[in-house]
């Protein structure tokens, strides 16, 4: 061959790509299959046949609800009282977002299931908060006697007092 013929040669066609998996699609493919072998495993954990072949809840879903409903039963309804005179936030004020407080009077009425320690830690100390259980019950009694709480406390002498009297207590940013 010589230049000219080389330079005009024909080029050779193009040869087509095998398709093979690319590892990112491997990637894919294998943390799809975990998450559904997961996904599937996680459906089995809350249902089970019971010795009729009934689907039924898990022993540990019963667990679960079983615990839930006795945390219903011992609840609390509590008030939180100011532990020193001072300055604390006020969400009912009108003109102000502080207020201050004698020691013992009322700053927040509250219900919890969980105890003091489970409501709040211990981030009270900080806040120089009492807290004082007024009431174990139900859930729902408890919320009852909160709602009286809050709804009267505009007639506490604490809050009569005050030269503009608070429609809730300063700890409470809503009637319930």
């Amino acid at each position: 061959m010589n230049a000219v013929s080389k330079k005009y040669a024909p080029l050779a066609p193009p040869q087509r790509p095998t398709l093979r998996p690319k590892g990112h699609f491997l990637l894919f493919l294998l943390i799809c299959t975990i998450l559904g072998v997961v996904a599937a495993r996680q459906g089995k954990d809350f249902l089970e046949l019971d010795h009729n072949g009934e689907i039924q809840i898990s022993a540990q879903r019963e667990k679960q609800l079983n615990q839930r409903l006795k945390r219903l039963n011992q609840a609390e309804q509590y008030v939180l009282l100011a532990k020193v005179d001072g300055w604390y936030p006020c969400y009912s004020c009108e003109t102000s977002d502080s207020i201050y407080l004698f020691a013992g009077e009322v700053w927040r009425y509250g219900v919890t299931i969980r105890g003091e320690k489970g409501r709040y830690g211990l981030t009270l100390k900080d806040k120089r908060l009492l807290y004082v259980v007024e009431l174990y019950g139900n859930v729902s009694a408890c919320l009852e006697a909160e709602a009286i709480k809050i709804y009267t406390y505009p007639k506490l002498p604490e809050n009569l007092k005050r030269t503009r009297p608070l429609i809730r207590p300063p700890g409470n940013k809503v009637d319930l």
